[in-house]
């Protein structure tokens, strides 16, 4: 019999996955629902010390001895002190050492309360990892405590060995022993480029008969092997990329308005898209919120995550996440379609998305910030450098296309405004290529020092959309009294213009207030035969942009299953074509 609590059954479950039973036991109570679960189990093996202290160092002679993890356990407070300097040897000597130590809730720390010390951090120096556990009350915190203990037993022979804690709050020590076998606990398992030939057989087999995602973020353009490499991969499975104008990733399998489409999919479309397999690559979607809204959508637990990353970090967004492979991306895919022996795919599961995104029309719209931007980004030239600032800018940016050959750029690890148009500067200090940068009035003040620097190149062009204040902090849906209050400081409201400042920078300063102007500013904006910095501020309202925006939001054209029909024939027909030689469709 085990015991009722969540975070003690994950435990044991998750202890089992990864073939962890050995244990060294200090008495106590505060470790009963731990240790009595652990008896009811035979998988378990437990040896009893009294001394924490000698109880730790029993514990490296096991290690030693069998030459794989070992565990000691023991109650709260001070007995968690002596495990200090079996944990130091342990560190020094790099010996996977479990140490799971039972506490009380967090909130009694230093409330005079009983056997109540810090034992959360004594190790932090001498340990790999340490994982702090939560009470479990909801879904989110079953999530949580999963995750934080796959992380920590694979910390334990990750790139070398080493102790490793989990710390266990345990509400009342005394508990009901009635549940009668272990849950099934998502184990998440970790690779390397030490796996045999026959692993990425397994591999190539478990991907040949599934639904492919590719997920990718943001990064530099693919070089030459690269794209070989994602050729290669996307030609023997069937798959599509997930991508955005960041990720710089042009592919023919490449769902590049990855945002728009995903807004825009109905619950038909996502029953008719369910993956099998996500394959994460790279960091920071700037679809990621919508992506994860689509994955709930899914109503399928059977949807695997796999993250590929020569990190070999535990990085869980979708909540689904089984595998992880500490390599390069691009040698990932080379791997496993080179253990596909047999021939192509049939590409279905592309096509469909192929199909629902290719039903997504750029939007059509009155003057303001939306329209600015994509009179913009229709005109910016070939070969050219793109950056986009946070917040709105780099959203709007992803329903417009442009030219494989323009590589964009934005600060999307936190996706905070500040240093935007600094980034900019410094990209363009060193490159002959024009340099564009398309940024909101917030992120411009903010970060207008930028423009006070001697490195600031002649190569410079900004487009300013200035609507006085954030627009984006007006999108989500709020109560009526909290939206008018919200220009007071939530938005920020203001009335400055950019035009002093940057003419004082040696900028050529342009404005627009209307269509006609804003088609005469871009037109002078991207004309690469004006020498020196440009910047054409647009001048709209706040409340106007943010009503197009949600407008645009709800109205995205997506094709009904007509039109699907026919954008399904349109790419069969073009295939034959292809195949005899045709040109023309």
């Amino acid at each position: 019999m085990f015991s009722t609590k969540k975070n003690v059954l994950q435990l044991l479950s998750l202890l089992k996955a990864h073939k962890i039973g050995k244990f060294v036991v200090s008495p106590g109570s505060r470790h009963i629902p731990i240790v009595l679960s652990m008896e009811s189990d035979p998988f378990f093996k437990l040896y009893s010390v009294v001394d924490e202290r000698s109880a730790s160092f029993f514990a490296l002679g096991l290690i030693q001895r069998f030459r794989e993890p070992v565990g000691v356990i023991c109650t709260s407070g001070t007995a968690s002190a002596n495990y200090c300097s079996a944990i130091s040897e342990a560190y020094y000597q790099e010996l996977p050492l479990l140490v799971l130590t039972a506490d009380r809730l967090p909130c009694f720390l230093d409330q005079h309360e009983d056997q109540m010390i810090h034992q959360s951090t004594m190790y932090t120096n001498v340990t790999k990892y340490v994982a702090n556990l939560p009470v479990i009350h909801t879904l989110q915190d079953e999530w949580y405590n999963n995750r934080l203990i796959n992380e920590a037993l694979l910390e334990l022979n990750h790139m070398g060995s080493g102790p490793v804690q989990i710390n266990i709050p345990i509400e009342e020590h005394l508990d009901d022993f009635t549940v009668m076998e272990l849950p099934m606990q998502r184990k998440i398992d970790r690779y390397d480029l030490s796996v045999s030939e026959d692993f990425w057989k397994k591999v190539a087999d478990r991907l040949s008969n599934s639904r492919i995602i590719i997920v990718c973020g943001e990064g530099n353009p693919l070089k030459e092997a690269e794209q070989n490499a994602l050729d290669a991969f996307c030609q023997k499975f069937d798959c599509v990329i997930l991508s955005d104008k960041i990720s710089n990733c042009h592919h023919k399998y490449a769902v590049e308005n990855a945002f728009p489409t995903l807004q825009a999919m109905s619950h038909g479309d996502v029953a008719e898209t369910v993956p099998d397999i996500i394959i994460s690559i790279r960091t920071n979607y700037s679809f990621n919120p919508e992506f994860k809204s689509f994955i709930k959508r899914c109503a399928s637990t059977k949807i695997e995550n796999w993250y590929v990353s020569a990190s070999g970090k535990v990085v869980d967004p979708f909540h689904c996440l089984t595998n992880v492979f500490e390599m390069n991306e691009f040698v990932f895919f080379s791997k496993a379609s080179q253990a596909k022996e047999e021939g192509c795919a049939d590409h279905s599961y592309g096509e469909l998305w192929t199909i629902i995104s290719s039903s997504i029309e750029e939007p059509i719209v009155p003057y303001g910030h939306v329209y600015t931007i994509g009179e913009f980004l229709n005109n910016i030239p070939d070969n050219s450098v793109l950056h986009l600032s946070n917040s709105n800018s780099v959203r709007v940016a992803q329903f417009y296309s442009i030219d494989s050959s323009i590589e964009v750029h934005c600060n999307r690890g936190t996706d905070g405004i500040d240093g935007c148009m600094s980034t900019m500067v410094g990209y363009a200090s060193d490159t002959d290529k024009p340099v564009f940068l398309m940024i909101g009035d917030l992120t411009f003040f903010y970060d207008m020092n930028a423009l006070w620097n001697r490195q600031l190149g002649k190569n410079v062009r900004i487009l300013l959309s200035n609507n006085d204040g954030g627009a984006i902090m007006h999108m989500p849906n709020r109560p009526e009294l909290a939206t008018s209050l919200l220009p007071n400081y939530i938005s920020a409201q203001h009335h400055t213009s950019a035009k002093a400042w940057v003419e004082d920078r040696g900028f050529t300063y342009l404005s627009a207030y209307n269509e006609d102007e804003v088609k005469e500013g871009v037109k002078r904006l991207t004309d690469l035969s004006v020498e020196g910095p440009i910047i054409l501020e647009v001048f709209t309202n706040m409340l106007e942009d943010t009503k197009i925006i949600k407008g645009y939001y709800a109205t995205i054209k997506r094709a009904t299953l007509e039109d699907k029909l026919k954008n399904k024939a349109i790419v069969i027909k073009r295939k034959i074509f292809e195949v005899l030689g045709i040109k023309g469709l």
